[in-house]
């Protein structure tokens, strides 16, 4: 049984072996050099290109060898569509986004800031449930203030002046949410890799050094305790009167910064040379 001869192709635009992406222009009897992106719906266009036809192998004319260009590779072995196949993606796509997509990649800084958030209730609750009897008589003080002043200011007269012995407690309070948070985040990122919180969110802190994600490494003591300072300084300054009302902006400048940058580093993982990567 002889095999039917191939109809000729007629010369046009066909779909690209080589780039889904583009139309090359078929001669009639082999490809050529000209190419064009493919026309998109909903732009307007000076003319339409010829009707799209899918050309697995350039065609032949019956009695004509198959021809290929050099660099195609040999005639059936396949390697055209091996060597030729969905293009790469481009450097500038392949940056980790705000939310890291896979294990090993920098975390985004919405996991990061549940995170934090979920840290300072773990370490913040137990802190101040054993600060509150120190801090009843403190209360019941500054009710009183407080309803001295109301009754100063509905009758006209000279509002009381703030006792000294008020500005104590929250003082004391704040300088202990600091001490302790400083050294459960150090204790916890050097011994385990990852606070309770950071753990519970799929991320963990490794040294910028880590050669490869999937054999982590954890950050040495040293290091955990200067992310940690750098972390909850702004605790500290909110001791300072003067300071407290930059210490909120400060906190948000110091997670806010791994915007700026490919391994998305805050200010405390710049200074302790750390980075945080997922874990799942």
């Amino acid at each position: 049984m002889t095999e039917q001869p191939h109809a000729p192709v007629s010369s046009g635009w066909y779909d690209d072996p080589r780039d889904a992406t583009q139309l090359r222009y078929w001669d009639g009897i082999l490809w050529t050099e000209r190419t064009m992106p493919k026309l998109r719906p909903g732009l307007d266009h000076v003319g339409e290109a010829r009707p799209v036809q899918h050309v697995d192998a350039p065609p032949r004319r019956d009695g004509e060898p198959r021809t290929y260009p050099a660099h195609w590779g040999p005639e059936g072995s396949g390697e055209q569509q091996h060597r030729f196949g969905a293009p790469q993606p481009r450097a500038h796509d392949q940056r980790p986004s705000t939310f890291g997509t896979r294990a090993g990649e920098p975390s985004g800084v919405w996991r990061r800031f549940f995170a934090y958030f979920l840290d300072r209730i773990i370490f913040g609750v137990p802190v101040t449930l054993a600060m509150l009897p120190f801090l009843h008589s403190w209360i019941d003080e500054f009710r009183d203030f407080i309803d001295e002043a109301s009754t100063a200011a509905s009758n006209g007269g000279q509002m009381p002046a703030f006792p000294d012995d008020l500005t104590s407690p929250p003082l004391v309070l704040a300088l202990a949410l600091f001490v302790a948070g400083f050294v459960y985040d150090t204790l916890m990122t050097s011994l385990r890799g990852a606070t309770l919180g950071k753990s519970a969110l799929g991320i963990r802190v490794a040294p910028i050094e880590e050669g490869d994600p999937r054999s982590p490494q954890k950050l040495p003591m040293a290091r955990s305790a200067v992310r940690a300072l750098i972390k909850y300084v702004p605790d500290l300054m909110s001791l300072v009167a003067v300071l407290a009302g930059i210490a909120g902006l400060l906190q948000i400048a110091i997670l806010l910064w791994a915007l700026s940058n490919r391994l998305r580093q805050g200010l405390d993982d710049l200074a302790a040379r750390s980075v945080v990567r997922r874990t799942r």
